[in-house]
């Protein structure tokens, strides 16, 4: 019998040993499920070929935190070992400030000293000589930046703070005392420098824009006096500051200030720092890594360079200045908006002012793209590498910005909101879309709040819900360098623990099987949409200035993240689109075209603002037979400053003029409520949006893709994100042709379904199931076994639990029937391995199963066996799901054996002793763990 890894293994780290095969519930059992891999698909290579024998650039990279760069060549290449054998395809190397706990006296070498580009090239060659694809973060941390900047390379933002001021009379105030009060609250730069940029009164309130009255004042002087004229004012301070901003969790040589992505030259003499030093020693091993990486672009509020006013007035046409005092804020935590003393608007002027703070943001956008993201890029391809670039926050339009970068990534969380995907995922997947690119990355299961307490279960839940957002491949948040000599759990940075010290790290090579064959198969086909939807990001920019995504401080409307949810529930697909796409989009016969996508409705989310040209554009669409949907909101006015009543008028008249001849293309319907699902429903109904596949009943907690390949075959992807109730669904397809087929992507088996009398199919998923359907020409096949029928259900009861803790103690005790151990104090704290015995009934005939009920954790299954040297015969296993395992005929009588892995926190929770899992999940919840039931034989 094979067994995981003893309590002495799980402490000590060694590596996982090889699992029996999976009995699946709803197929018999296959052949070992860890995924064979080739190569690279080949010219030759049918679409299933590629599927059952995936690449492994299919395969999931991780983040791999070289914590603190205390390193050595023996343990790069043993964790690489250990990677490669549980089905980890990629590595990103990723230098970072040690996490804390015992560093075992080693060293930390410095970024870019020839000690650390010794541990780059063993890596990489280490990696090339076992498959493993290498990426590379350019710097450390998030945002990149280094000691050696200096002056306006470093980071910049102009803050303000405002007081009330009272006139007539004189008051004298501190220069330094307006600078702390501007300073932005954010992860600040020991080193960083202030100025005061200017100093501006203006009125308490203004209906009409005035003229702020600029106050002189020397700034070598220690205070400032101002002559207050009669009336209520306020004296607004805007501040440059520099270097404001610290590299976070920067590692020894790749820390201290943020550059300044402003600044060209200072971008070009950072992005030299690795060309110049790092890429001569690696030349003759260079073409194992594929990828640079820029990691989260939270910038802060960075928004200013030196030349800012002068490209202001290039791009917009007109001078900012007198508008700085109304549209600079306070800089809070992340670059929010924080609250200070400011003018109160109302009439014309805050018309006005809204319209200069959209063109400031504009302007942003433009020059951190240009400045930053093109030659990014450019520079990465120079070099021979491709661009990798989480582009999003408050400086970057969410869509627009992947446009730039070859392979595009977004996020997707452990316990963020309902889903897990967060989102700005659907923005860069669609731009991946139009720019003809298959890679959409992402930093999968990053995980800061339910560290130790994440089960495989909820990483295949999050995970799939990700693929479903537009997710093509995975980089996993993450796998942290951490010798063996570590005390347990070892160096632990963030992450899901996916390490081979945690209890069900023997399974992960199961997830990974699977994720492997779904992935490959996102990335050799093509995402059907015909429906795309636009956000209403002017309204957004102009009366609230720019989120910080991919975590918004508000969302405009409320529910503009659930549409596309609703559409996909209601068996279609969507893009999302903006005006940058729409404007140089073609229109033909009711279509609306941008390179490879083209789509036949377009559905604006109470959408108030656009430029005249993508008003005209759409009318063009409207007048060819296209859709428009308009939710609540009627489009009549354009952004910007420059000729905005004589753009409003335009955008207005083409709106009125459609809406009044084309009734029958063009929809106004009513807001989204609570429920997305029905309200796109109705949406549909209204106008006439048939959708592909037609579900009987749609709901919140399954969703579906639709991809198509080369050779014609429709390619579905349905997921239950429940992990505790399952749906039975009917789907009619109204545009797939051919034999529908299920693939198993933890096997690679397929198998023909069966249909039912009126031609649809029956869709069974599991708590946490999820399943691929495809429509092929081929018509005849293995078909899907028939399952051997569940019968009433008798509960067993009357159990030897024992309990082999993490900490090497043992405990066996009788009890009546199972229990979620975090209820019970005596075992709340309990983590490792439970193990249930007791005897099957004399007369079990007639039962085919049994069925575990609920379990927290991954299970396992033997039956007494005479057969086998150590007396038990291994019947299956499960790490999500159903935990449902067939039971052979002769089983009556027999003892059965149920083995349980937990997960870890609620042992580290209440343990000081064990400071890094203490410091982790001290604050989280108690978790449910074990099997809890009922167990039941069907």
């Amino acid at each position: 019998m094979k067994q995981l890894p003893s309590l002495k293994t799980l402490i000590v780290g060694a590596a996982a040993m090889l699992l029996a095969p999976v009995l699946a519930p709803t197929l018999p059992a296959a052949a070992d499920t860890c995924c064979p891999t080739a190569s690279k698909p080949t010219a030759k290579s049918s679409l299933y070929e590629t599927f059952r024998t995936p690449p492994n650039t299919a395969k999931p990279y991780v983040r791999w935190w070289w914590n603190g760069d205390k390193l050595s060549a023996k343990e790069i290449l043993r964790e690489l070992d250990v990677m490669k054998a549980n089905g980890i395809g990629g590595v990103e190397i990723n230098p970072i400030a040690f996490p804390g706990g015992n560093d075992l006296g080693i060293p930390s070498l410095r970024w870019l000293s020839p000690e650390w580009i010794e541990m780059v090239r063993v890596a990489l060659k280490g990696a090339a000589e076992r498959g493993i694809v290498c990426d590379m973060i350019v710097g450390s941390g998030w945002p990149f930046g280094t000691e050696v900047l200096e002056g306006a390379e470093r980071s910049q933002v102009l803050t303000r703070t405002g007081r009330k001021l009272v006139g007539p009379g004189t008051v004298e105030i501190k220069l330094a005392d307006l600078m702390n009060e501007a300073a932005p609250r954010v992860h600040s730069f020991r080193g960083r420098t202030s100025r005061i940029h200017a100093l501006a009164l203006t009125p308490e309130k203004i209906e009409k824009f005035v003229a702020p009255k600029w106050v002189k004042f020397d700034p070598k002087k220690e205070t400032v006096k101002i002559e207050v004229p009669a009336g209520n004012h306020v004296l607004s301070a805007l501040v440059e500051y520099t270097g404001y901003q610290s590299v976070i969790n920067g590692a020894p040589g790749a820390a201290g200030p943020v550059l300044n992505h402003y600044n060209e030259a200072a971008v070009s003499r950072f992005l030299n720092l690795l060309s110049d030093n790092l890429f001569p020693k690696i030349k003759d091993i260079k073409p194992s890594m594929r990828a640079l990486f820029c990691d989260s672009m939270e910038l802060e509020g960075a928004n200013w360079c030196p030349d800012f006013v002068e490209e202001f007035q290039r791009r917009r046409g007109y001078d900012i200045s007198p508008y700085l005092p109304y549209i600079i804020k306070k800089i809070g935590g992340m670059g929010h908006r924080s609250a200070a003393v400011e003018t109160q608007l109302s009439g014309s002027a805050k018309e006005e002012i809204t319209r200069a703070n959209y063109d400031f943001v504009v302007t942003c956008m433009e020059i951190i793209t240009d400045r930053f993201l093109k030659p990014y890029t450019k520079w990465c391809n120079e070099h021979g590498f491709k661009s990798r670039v989480q582009t999003y926050g408050n400086e970057f339009h969410p869509l627009e910005a992947s446009l730039n970068i070859d392979i595009p990534e977004c996020e997707t969380w452990v316990a963020h909101g309902p889903w897990g995907y967060t989102n700005i995922n659907k923005f860069v997947a669609s731009a991946a879309r139009y720019s003809g690119k298959n890679i959409v990355s992402c930093e999968e299961i990053t995980n800061t709040n339910r560290v130790f307490n994440t089960t495989l279960e909820q990483v295949k839940i999050i995970g799939d819900e990700s693929n479903l957002s537009g997710v093509t491949h995975s980089i996993l948040h993450g796998y942290n360098y951490s010798p063996l000599e570590t005390p347990f759990p070892g160096w632990v940075r963030y992450g899901t623990f996916f390490n081979e010290r945690n209890t069900w790290w023997p399974f992960f090579k199961k997830w990974a099987a699977y994720k492997t064959r779904l992935s490959a198969l996102l990335l050799e086909t093509t995402p059907f949409a015909d429906i795309a939807l636009m956000h209403p990001l002017a309204d957004m920019w102009t009366i609230h200035g720019p989120q910080r995504d991919p975590f918004p401080g508000l969302k405009y409307p409320r529910y503009q993240y659930n549409v596309w949810e609703g559409v996909h529930m209601n068996g279609n697909s969507c893009d999302y689109t903006s005006e940058g796409i729409i404007q140089k989009s073609t229109v033909e016969k009711g279509w609306l075209k941008y390179g490879p996508r083209k789509y036949k409705t377009l559905v604006l989310i109470e959408v108030e603002t656009m430029a005249p040209e993508t008003a005209q554009k759409l009318a063009d669409f409207a007048a060819s037979g296209g859709k428009l949907v308009l939710i609540a909101k009627t489009p009549h006015k354009a952004p910007g400053l420059a000729n905005y009543k004589e753009n409003n008028k335009r955008v207005a008249g083409i709106f009125n003029s459609i809406k009044k001849k084309y009734p029958k293309q063009v929809f106004t319907v009513p807001a989204c409520g609570n429920n997305s699902i029905e309200w796109f429903a109705e949406v549909m109904k209204k106008t006439g949006i048939e959708p592909y596949v037609k579900i009987d009943k749609p709901n919140g907690e399954v969703s579906q893709i639709r991809q198509q390949s080369k050779d014609g075959k429709d390619i579905f992807f349905f997921s239950n994100k429940s992990g505790g109730n399952r749906h039975v669904l009917r789907l009619k397809f109204t545009q797939s042709k051919g034999t529908p087929w299920e693939w198993n992507a933890e096997t690679g088996e397929r198998f023909i379904l069966p249909r039912n009398d009126d031609g649809t199919l029956t869709l069974d998923l599991a708590p946490a199931g999820s399943k691929i359907i495809v429509f092929d020409s081929l018509a005849n096949g293995p078909k899907l076994p028939v399952r051997p029928a569940e019968s009433d259900p008798v509960e067993l009861r009357d159990w030897t639990l024992t309990l082999e803790h993490v900490n090497g103690k043992k405990d066996t005790r009788q009890i009546e029937k199972p229990f979620d151990f975090s209820k019970n104090k005596e075992t709340q704290t309990f983590a490792g391995y439970a193990v249930y015995e007791r005897k099957l009934p004399a007369d079990a005939s007639g039962k085919n199963y049994i069925d575990l009920g609920k379990v927290h954790g991954t299970s396992e299954v033997w039956l007494e066996s005479k057969t086998t040297s150590d007396g038990w015969e291994k019947i299956g296993e499960h790490w999500y799901g159903r935990h449902l395992y067939f039971i052979p005929a002769d089983a009556s009588g027999k003892r059965i054996k149920i083995k349980v892995a937990t997960t870890l926190g609620n042992y580290f929770k209440t343990n000081r002793d064990i400071p890094t899992g203490h410091r982790w999940t001290r604050g989280q919840p108690w978790t449910s763990t074990g099997l809890v039931g009922p167990v039941t034989l069907r």
